[in-house]
């Protein structure tokens, strides 16, 4: 002892320090947590981003249901899928580089295949974004024949084009209206038909059958403009496209 102090006390010596087997192995297990931590940890910066597509009008309002297809950067592997309420397709984890995008709008936009591409990095997201014009909208309103009956009467929409552009709208068993949806700028007619479709949707018989059936004059609606127009159709008219009734439901089928 030398002013106080015990100069033979011991100093302290990690455990892991010692050369014993136990504390080999626990240094051995700390290192390859700590080597663990770090590998997950790069691995994680290094993950790509997610690929998003985002279509939306020309008001920058989401487009839902439009059909979104992406192809990756040596051209093996695609994707497909539709846009959601935000009008949004997005595919998480692929691999990083290039990918081609191809957009095909819903019917009712009468619009080509929009083409683009997004660079899939770590990290971040890709998004490309693409802009769809509005159809114009023609709105139309059938006077129903005094004494005939009510019936969800089709009408139609021919429009110029190779092929034919069209669209085919059944009238509201209420208020007689029916709404269609056509290329902007286009000249188009609108005639009562026999219904080839159960709902609305663009058709394969691109033509009117004016000669029996009221027709319109030639129209013509902006981006998103809408034209309102009337048919009155008569009772021989109005009977010669009205719809067959549909059939009963068997009892116990809605079980």
């Amino acid at each position: 002892m030398k002013n106080g102090v015990d100069r033979r006390r011991a100093s302290f010596t990690p455990w892991f320090w010692s050369y014993r087997w136990a504390a080999r192995i626990e240094a051995a297990v700390v290192v390859c947590v700590f080597a663990g931590v770090i590998a997950i940890m790069a691995f994680l910066l290094q993950m790509p981003g997610a690929l998003v597509v985002h279509v939306q009008d020309d008001q920058r309002q989401p487009i839902k249901g439009a059909r979104v297809r992406c192809t990756s950067p040596d051209g093996a592997t695609s994707y497909a899928g539709l846009t959601d309420v935000f009008g949004e397709a997005k595919w998480p984890g692929l691999s990083k580089g290039a990918w081609k995008c191809e957009v095909t709008p819903p019917d009712r936009f009468h619009a080509g295949v929009e083409t683009g591409f997004a660079t899939v990095v770590a990290r971040h997201p890709a998004m490309w974004t693409t802009s769809i014009e509005r159809p114009g909208r023609i709105r139309v309103q059938l006077v129903r024949p005094q004494g005939a009956p009510r019936a969800a009467i089709a009408v139609r929409a021919v429009c110029p084009g190779t092929p034919p552009e069209t669209w085919e709208a059944r009238a509201g068993l209420l208020d007689a209206r029916a709404l269609l949806f056509v290329p902007h700028g286009k000249p188009c007619r609108i005639g009562v038909v026999q219904a080839e479709l159960p709902r609305e949707g663009p058709v394969t018989q691109a033509e009117l059958s004016c000669a029996d059936q009221p027709c319109s004059s030639e129209l013509t609606a902006g981006v998103g403009q809408e034209v309102e127009i009337t048919l009155s159709p008569t009772a021989e008219q109005w009977a010669a496209v009205r719809p067959p009734p549909e059939p009963d439901k068997p009892e116990g089928s809605a079980k």
